[in-house]
């Protein structure tokens, strides 16, 4: 690391910082600025995690104005470790060498707010941070592309020193907000109807990356592609020392094309001719990258419920579409895949239901009990009703729940089935939190 000279270091630093230059301007996110906002509170380490693109470095770039209106611009070190003048390989010593410069040369005794975006390109991060956290060098803001970051051992390094912020492409409401469409209440909702649907199926779409949601349709696929080979290459191929590209690319389309249905590793393996051990680790690989959500079929026992089919969700249906199949022919997932997204980004704990006869898409989980239960179907018709709420009731009666929710493109309806009240409504208010 001693070749990395200090002018080096300098010019990098010049380029993504903002000392003499004012921020540029951002679309605010503000639930999660709102949260870093009330975390940095607690003077911890603030770690903000999620797949490449999904807005954690604008994220940051948005603290730091915030900070700026109280603090000295030259307060706030930012670290891409992305940039390609950095060393291929770095282990935390650069870190030092970064922190000293930046003090010979910007600020050499005010407190530093420190800001390491995708921290996981440098070896031996982790104890590095603690060291500086500990011996108050700096309040740090780390963000890392993997949930790997904060695994294992790592995870115990920095344990109880850290606060963690889950970061994912937009939701429905903050794609309205990219849009220029605010919205507080149902009356707005009603009012701007017809463009909040036209939008919504933008959404379902293409899915939510921030600089996606805001480009000119004729380049949305090559700026998913782009994203997607990208995280195939660098943050699985890459970092995990993998040689077969084609093996990693053919099981995520294989995905892709068959997420929302039941699965299962061996059943993935056969299909596709790759050895068990091969097929589970890259698809650990692919979920530590967020790449998939995998939900389960509920069972009180674990040991029922870890080798039972599973399903996989892709994070943003721009994959979907762009990599998998055509959008016309596939809605009907592509409805259950954004649903299951929402849940997901609120929080909650996600299951399917199955019995002998009976399924149903979503169970929700909190605490110990079961608490929702979610049918999402595109289009109700007489062919298909009564195995939405076949499946809606069972679920509901397992679990005693005296309601359940049909997901669906426009019905609006509530309705009572065997002493259970059924509400089926439009996909766009329940992305909206309006049921």
């Amino acid at each position: 690391m001693q070749e990395f000279s200090k002018l080096g270091i300098m010019a990098i630093l010049h380029d993504w910082n903002y000392w003499y230059r004012d921020f540029p301007r951002f679309i605010p996110r503000p639930e999660y600025l709102e949260k870093m906002q009330r975390l940095r509170r607690s003077d911890e380490i603030i770690v903000l995690t999620g797949m490449r693109r999904s807005g954690k470095s604008t994220l940051l770039k948005q603290e730091m104005e915030d900070l700026s209106r109280k603090h000295d611009k030259k307060q706030l070190l930012y670290i891409n470790f992305e940039d390609p003048r950095f060393p291929p390989a770095m282990d935390a010593s650069i870190l030092d060498r970064i922190l000293a410069t930046y003090r010979e040369n910007i600020n050499l005794d005010k407190e530093v707010y420190l800001f390491l975006d995708e921290i996981q390109n440098v070896q031996f991060w982790e104890k590095w941070v603690v060291s500086a956290y500990e011996l108050q060098k700096a309040r740090i803001y780390l963000t890392g592309s993997s949930s790997v970051l904060l695994s294992g051992e790592i995870a115990s390094s920095i344990s109880g020193r850290y606060l963690k912020i889950d970061v994912y492409p937009l939701t429905f409401q903050e794609y309205l907000l990219f849009h220029n469409i605010p919205y507080s209440n149902i009356n707005e909702y009603t009012k701007d109807r017809t463009m909040i649907n036209r939008l919504f199926t933008g959404y379902l779409t293409w899915g939510g990356f921030p600089k996606v949601a805001m480009l000119e349709e004729d380049l949305k696929k090559e700026e998913l592609l782009s994203y997607f080979h990208t995280i195939l290459l660098r943050d699985i191929m890459g970092r995990y020392k993998l040689r077969n590209y084609d093996i990693l690319l053919k099981l995520v389309e294989y995905l892709l094309t068959n997420d929302t249905k039941q699965n299962n590793i061996h059943n993935i393996s056969k299909a596709l001719s790759i050895s068990y051990e091969t097929t589970h680790d890259y698809i650990n690989y692919l979920k530590q990258v967020y790449f998939f959500f995998e939900v389960r079929n509920f069972h009180y026992s674990l040991k029922k419920q870890l080798p039972s089919d599973t399903k996989f969700f892709a994070l943003d249906t721009g994959f979907v579409n762009s990599v998998a199949f055509s959008f016309t022919e596939n809605i009907g997932r592509l409805y259950e895949n954004v649903v299951c997204n929402a849940l997901i980004r609120r929080g909650k704990q996600v299951f399917f239901f199955r019995d002998s006869t009976h399924e149903c898409d979503f169970i929700i989980k909190e605490g110990t009990r079961i608490t929702a239960a979610i049918q999402v179907c595109y289009h109700l018709t007489g062919e298909n009703m009564k195995r939405e709420i076949g499946g809606l009731l069972a679920a509901c009666k397992a679990f005693d729940l005296d309601t359940g929710y049909i997901i669906t493109e426009q019905a609006e309806k509530i309705m009572e089935e065997d002493g259970v009240d059924i509400r089926i409504v439009p996909v766009v208010e329940y992305l909206l939190g309006f049921h």
